[in-house]
């Protein structure tokens, strides 16, 4: 009789990282979806793919696509702790001015394909401005440029990268 208590017992303690791993999952998939349903509420899109990385190296974030509709894509990095996005703001925009959300979705609405790049450059001496990289349908990569002051959209040089 004790040697089937204690088979069971070692059966249970066994079982337990098992079901601990399982229940984490399910709290990774609620904590996500609750973070989607929050970022498209605050961005206005859709969020097509999340995951966090909880890299040791640098604060826990999220990376995050999402769909602006016919406008097109973005990938966005996403404090965890905050929701915003990484370098959001500019440090010397001025009131006012274009977020980096507003930015994506300003190039979204306006040139077909891509975002896959967004940027802050807040150099100093230069107008605060994000640097936007579109891939477009023929597959060349359009450089872009936002004013943060003016939502104003420019090219960088070169303007556009072959495939």
């Amino acid at each position: 009789m004790k040697l089937r208590t204690l088979a069971t017992t070692i059966i249970a303690l066994a079982a337990m990282p098992a079901l601990a791993l399982a229940s984490s999952g399910a709290d990774e998939s609620r904590e996500l979806g609750k973070v989607a349903k929050r970022l498209e509420s605050r961005y206005q899109g859709e969020v097509v793919a999340i995951a966090r990385d909880a890299s040791e190296d640098e604060r826990p974030h999220y990376h995050v696509d999402m769909s602006f509709g016919a406008a097109g894509m973005a990938r966005l990095g996403v404090d965890a702790s905050t929701l915003e996005l990484d370098t959001r703001e500019l440090p010397h925009a001025s009131p006012g001015g274009a977020s980096l959300a507003d930015a994506v979705a300003l190039v979204a609405a306006h040139v077909p394909g891509e975002i896959i790049v967004a940027a802050v450059d807040a150099a100093p001496g230069i107008a605060p401005h994000y640097e936007i990289d579109v891939r477009l349908p023929d597959r060349a990569v359009a450089q872009l440029r936002v004013d943060a002051t003016t939502r104003g959209i420019s090219w960088r040089t070169p303007h556009v990268v072959a495939p």
